[in-house]
């Protein structure tokens, strides 16, 4: 009996040790998304809070370094867009990201956490909503309006609006 307890615990410790782990991505749909999105109401940000970055304080040094293809300075992450706006995000405060044209405040983004997936808030410089997402994974998002409506969702390089149908597309570029 010892033998056989012994032959078994032997084959259970091998067998767990040729295991294999299985990850995955969670799936979403729209309506799973959106359930996401306004699982509390979408409230406006205080006017003293975003007071402080109306104007880019950093806005000659963020453009010059953009202009070289420089993205990642010590205390922040700079996003160059193709409209000529751009985006930083201070680590010491990663869930925000502001945007600015030629140093100027266009609008800002909150996210309620640094890992995926994470709901997203678009404001205004206002502190009005503009839209909120949800962001699934680095490749995919969906995007609605303040009232709830599905303006798109981003899955890979493909942007669709609630009909499926492609509005829009981006490419990563690498230097």
């Amino acid at each position: 009996m010892k033998r056989f307890v012994l032959v078994l615990l032997v084959c259970f410790i091998t067998l767990s040790a040729n295991a294999k782990i299985i990850t995955g991505e969670v799936e979403y749909n729209a309506e799973q998304a959106r359930g996401e999105v306004f699982e509390n109401p979408l409230e406006p940000v205080s006017f003293n809070f975003i007071s402080n970055h109306f104007i880019d304080s950093h806005a000659e040094e963020n453009m010059n370094c953009l202009s070289s293809g420089i993205t990642e300075l010590e205390d922040r992450k700079l996003a160059k867009f193709s409209d000529g706006s751009y985006g930083v995000t201070y680590r010491n405060d990663p869930l925000y990201s502001w945007f600015y044209y030629q140093g100027k405040l266009i609008n800002f983004t909150q996210k309620d956490s640094t890992s995926y997936p994470c709901k997203i808030t678009k404001y205004k410089p206002d502190g009005t909503v503009a839209n909120a997402g949800y962001k699934v994974s680095e490749s995919e998002s969906f995007i609605f309006s303040p009232n709830g409506k599905l303006l798109a969702h981003w899955s890979g390089n493909l942007c669709y609006d609630s009909n499926n149908n492609i509005i829009m597309t981006r490419k990563t570029v690498t230097k």
